[in-house]
């Protein structure tokens, strides 16, 4: 085993914040002493190791040692006795002195967290150690295990620090929807689950059904990417396409129109290019302010039609997270789609009556809608 005392001790002495001097005084030795002995000059007697190790709260194995063989067998010592203990309480306090012991070593933090997660429906005991938890994630936000510690604490939490954890989750990737989704999980609320878990699916939907296909591949391309987008979002009303998604749906059709005209596909992009301006109008006018979105694949939710809130089947509003859409509010996406010279698959048709009357209906909407 190498020895590491010097090292070692300097590192627990400046983690406990004080000078040389003091730890001098609280062991009786003299200042000189402590010094020699971080510089590695020299070791204490044999007698003082103990009372070092108690001060610093570790074993006099972990203040002599601090290498990897040390510390593999310590973890594999640490998880062969927590995998025989069965009471809570008992795992945690085990894994909080393990914790004490490596200060420095975070996965002990992570195994605390993990602990506490998984007893969060037991609320008196997760509020005993919820001090100490919140320190450690404190620190570990500092690390790599960051998403880990953000996903534990957001399940763990009180409702009242709940949005603080929130806020530090980025709205892509590792999202907010995953940690309340997970929050439901720990607190074996199946109902609450069933909704976040809806609610995650609609916003994850939303998000890939709204990737672009490069232009650059051309509209042969971009007409079958579109026309798969398009039934997909069919098949979330058994054929028809639910009310909350029309106004995606629209977007969509006149986007797959664009490429149909630039395929040379008259017969088709017109039929759809209509559909498209009629689905505007019909979502633009319809008083219905909460929308079916597809029925049990999205948990029984509606969405307004600006995609903000989604409503569970008892009436309660749950906030929509990085959805990235084409809503009813955006009506000014489509005015531009019709209208920007980039898109050139619609200049064949641009100074026809029929389009030129369907750029009128959308400019009336988008001005309507910014008055409002």
């Amino acid at each position: 085993m190498n020895l590491n005392f010097a090292e070692n001790f300097k590192k627990y002495r400046k983690q406990k914040g004080i000078t040389q001097e003091r730890i001098a005084e609280e062991l009786g030795v003299s200042g000189q002493s402590v010094s020699r002995w971080e510089l590695g000059v020299c070791y204490p007697d044999l007698e003082l190791l103990p009372g070092i190790a108690n001060y610093f709260g570790i074993s006099i194995d972990i203040l002599l040692s601090n290498d990897k063989d040390s510390r593999e067998k310590a973890q594999n010592e640490f998880y062969k006795v927590l995998n025989s203990m069965t009471e809570s309480e008992k795992r945690i306090e085990f894994i909080l002195e393990y914790c004490r012991k490596y200060p420095d070593d975070d996965s002990y933090c992570v195994c605390l967290m993990n602990e506490i997660v998984y007893w969060t429906s037991e609320d008196k005991a997760v509020e005993r150690y919820m001090p100490i938890v919140r320190k450690k994630a404190e620190q570990l936000l500092q690390t790599d295990k960051r998403d880990f510690v953000i996903q534990a604490m957001s399940a763990i939490c009180d409702d009242c620090e709940l949005d603080r954890w929130l806020d530090l989750a980025p709205y892509t990737g590792f999202s907010r929807r995953y940690c309340l989704n997970n929050r439901a999980s720990a607190k074996n609320d199946h109902k609450l689950w069933y909704i976040q878990n809806g609610l995650e699916m609609f916003e994850h939907f939303a998000d890939l059904l709204d990737r672009r296909c490069p232009d650059p591949m051309g509209s042969q391309i971009k007409s079958r990417f579109q026309l798969d987008v398009m039934k997909t979002i069919r098949s979330f009303g058994n054929g028809e396409v639910p009310d909350g998604w029309k106004f995606f749906y629209a977007y969509k059709q006149l986007v797959y129109a664009a490429c149909l005209f630039g395929n040379g596909e008259y017969a088709e992009a017109w039929k759809n290019f209509d559909s498209g301006i009629e689905m505007c109008s019909y979502i633009f006018y319809l008083e219905d302010e909460w929308l079916d979105i597809g029925g049990a694949l999205f948990s029984e939710l509606k969405v307004n039609k600006s995609w903000t809130y989604a409503m569970d089947k008892e009436g309660n509003k749950h906030k929509l997270f990085a959805v990235h859409h084409i809503s009813f509010s955006e009506i000014e996406i489509i005015y531009s789609l019709l209208t920007n010279p980039r898109w050139a698959w619609f200049d064949s048709v641009r100074n026809t009556e029929k389009y030129k009357h369907a750029v009128d209906v959308i400019k009336e909407m988008a001005d309507k809608n910014a008055e409002n």
